[in-house]
């Protein structure tokens, strides 16, 4: 009995097919088994609301939604690999990608090689801080990308890495992305007037951005995005702002500032206000918790929000926010009386 070859040839295509789709649907399972938070679920609209909002209500880093389609996990879609030949050069190691301009000083690479090691230094601590850091071997190999550009194309390489957006930094900011497959950082951008030493404590601002912005998307990267996930705005500003000032206490804040953040301010709501007061209540507040309860009682409030709210993770140890507030408002005033009889 033979075989018709027209049906050999339909059963042989249709071989291949499978065989192709099989590839493929294995292949999205790796790249999902690589993908520490998300694989394979739509994020909810309330979610993509919560995102898309979520630069105006304040942290200088700039997140936004992809909810369809994968991203690029690897670094070839890096603007710093598509640059002119010979305009931009690049130094890296196992964590990290600087992107410097060659051809504009010769100090261009030693800049890039101290900002790597700076990375390096910072992405030790965020660990102990923030739980988990992703690191290429999570993310399919892909390494955080750090841009130093010169001044006059600051602002171009910020729109282009997040399709049009804009930053109120000063001195640097970074581009997240969050799709169903996972957080990604598109890059870190470091304005040269960072490099400066020209600020009243004497630092250089470009560690403290990196401080942040790494701490920033450390935190965005942990949350669990399957879940109608919402977080406020003055919450994750003051984590990252706190980690950003590296042992360093905020000045005592102003008997005006804290009669506004006792009238407008409450731990269980965002705090909408159109000035950096969010930031300055954040901040102070977390600082606050570190020297109350200590520093592993923070770390454990940080990452009960990766997935909870944060007043139900607050209430976890404080179970009276009204009161948690006040003991806080009663110790900034306390700062705030002492240097004003100095």
């Amino acid at each position: 009995m033979s075989i018709d070859k027209k049906v050999i040839s339909k059963i042989t295509t249709m071989v291949i097919v499978l065989a192709v789709i099989a590839l493929v649907i294995a292949k999205l399972y790796d790249i999902g088994t690589h993908r520490p938070s998300l694989a394979y679920r739509q994020l909810s609209p309330e979610t993509i609301f919560w995102i898309n909002n979520f630069n105006r209500l304040g942290p200088e880093g700039i997140i936004q939604a992809a909810p369809v389609g994968p991203f690029e996990w690897d670094n070839k879609a890096d603007v710093g690999q598509k640059r002119t030949a010979g305009t931009w050069g690049k130094e890296e190691d196992a964590n990290t990608i600087i992107y410097y301009r060659k051809d504009r000083s010769a100090d261009s690479r030693t800049r890039a090689i101290r900002v790597m090691k700076t990375a390096d230094d910072i992405i030790r601590e965020l660990s102990a801080y923030l739980g988990t850091y992703h690191y290429p071997r999570d993310l399919n190999g892909r390494k955080m990308p750090i841009y130093l550009p010169d001044k006059d194309e600051y602002a171009k390489l910020l729109s282009k890495l997040s399709d049009g957006a804009s930053s109120n930094s000063k001195y640097g900011t970074s581009i997240i992305a969050v799709g169903p497959l996972g957080c990604q950082c598109k890059g870190i951008i470091l304005h040269p007037d960072g490099f400066v030493n020209n600020n009243a404590e004497g630092d250089l601002m470009y560690i403290r951005v990196l401080r942040r912005e790494l701490a920033y998307y450390t935190y965005m990267a942990n949350l669990d995005y399957n879940k109608n996930t919402q977080r406020y705005a003055w919450f994750v500003s003051g984590i990252t702002e706190h980690f950003s000032l590296d042992g360093k206490s905020l000045p005592p804040l102003s008997s005006k500032t804290i009669t506004q953040i006792r009238q407008d301010f409450k731990l269980n709501a965002e705090y909408r206000t159109t000035d950096n007061l969010y930031k300055v209540a954040g901040t102070s507040f977390i600082e606050f918790y570190e020297m109350t309860f200590g520093s592993n009682a923070l770390s454990n409030l940080i990452q009960a929000t990766y997935t909870m709210p944060v007043d139900s993770a607050l209430m976890q140890i404080a179970p009276d926010l009204e009161m948690l507030k006040q003991q806080w408002l009663t110790s900034i005033e306390v700062e705030s009386q002492s240097e004003q009889t100095e």
